[in-house]
């Protein structure tokens, strides 16, 4: 089957292999990609240099395109009230296994709205798609990816989100 997005990447199969964040490796991307489909890595859950390293990972196994996938969700606003109130509420669960709830609440990932140092690493290295979750990339994020001749990816789980990514480029 051929689609725009085949023809632009030149894959004969139509498949983009799910980034799976902390379980993708550049081994499987380049294998996906170098059988013409779309291999993927995530980089939503490591930093900017760790990003590069896996980016550059792939590269070394194929010279297909290949996805590299981000997050791009709201960061939360510290809010110690209501932290404290999610804590306690959740400290019977805890203590049914022996263990200590944490001390606060922390974002896990950083979002790539926030990530600048990443932002630099992709427009550096290039590659040929960077596809998203959560959310979308702010407009100067978007212009940046596009100008290094990134194709742009966005999940999209309602009509709305699909309008928006769409309105975004």
């Amino acid at each position: 089957m051929k689609t725009a997005l085949t023809e632009r990447l030149g894959l004969t199969i139509p498949l983009i292999q799910a980034p799976m964040a902390g379980t993708s490796t550049a081994e499987l991307a380049a294998a996906v990609s170098n059988a013409e489909a779309l291999g993927s890595i995530a980089l939503g859950a490591i930093d900017a240099e760790a990003s590069r390293k896996a980016i550059r990972a792939v590269k070394a196994l194929t010279d297909r395109p290949f996805n590299v996938n981000l997050f791009c969700h709201t960061p939360i606003a510290a809010d110690p009230v209501r932290d404290a109130a999610w804590i306690d509420s959740l400290r019977p669960i805890f203590s049914e296994f022996d263990a200590a709830p944490p001390e606060r609440l922390n974002d896990i990932y950083q979002s790539f709205l926030t990530d600048d140092a990443k932002l630099a690493v992709l427009v550096e290295e290039r590659p040929a798609v960077v596809s998203v979750h959560f959310g979308l990339p702010r407009a100067d994020q978007i212009a940046a990816l596009k100008a290094a001749g990134c194709v742009l990816i966005a999940s999209a789980t309602t009509p709305e989100e699909g309008r928006a990514a769409v309105a975004a480029g």
